[in-house]
């Protein structure tokens, strides 16, 4: 028996959960790997941290199926969730930052716009800028 499977003989609060790494181009989800969790709020679709042999030891997956019937005679080990991750927060911050960006665009469209007025007011004045042809054009 592999040991780090045994938490399945001895507690039904533990859960197997299947993720994957990667989809290929296709959108279809590559190989999966199962890991263990007492976390009851995972559910397909959420993003969760798993220990690797990559990087800082740890990658972000998908997970894609929830309580399947661990394989308690497979001899590879089967390592435990290390968290989850909450997109939402992320997608919340840059929706925030999005709409700071528009404002501060439409000030400094603004800014600029009132500068070069001055700057045109100061060189040519007001009444030779209201006689160019451009300052009331219509379309035909």
């Amino acid at each position: 028996m592999n040991y780090s499977r045994a938490i399945f003989l001895i507690s039904d609060e533990v859960r197997a959960v299947d993720v994957t790494y990667e989809t290929d181009s296709n959108g279809t989800p590559a190989p999966r790997t199962t890991f263990k969790t007492f976390d009851t709020k995972i559910k397909v679709d959420s993003y969760v941290v798993v220990p690797t042999n990559t990087r800082h030891h740890m990658t972000i997956c998908k997970v894609v199926a929830v309580d399947v019937e661990p394989d308690l005679e497979a001899t590879t080990d089967m390592e435990w969730i290390v968290g989850v991750v909450n997109p939402a927060n992320f997608n919340k911050i840059k929706s925030q930052e999005g709409e700071a960006i528009a404002k501060i665009k439409s000030a400094e469209k603004r800014r600029l716009r009132n500068e070069l007025r001055e700057k045109l007011l100061d060189d040519v004045g007001e009444v030779e800028i209201k006689a160019l042809p451009i300052y009331s054009a219509k379309e035909d």
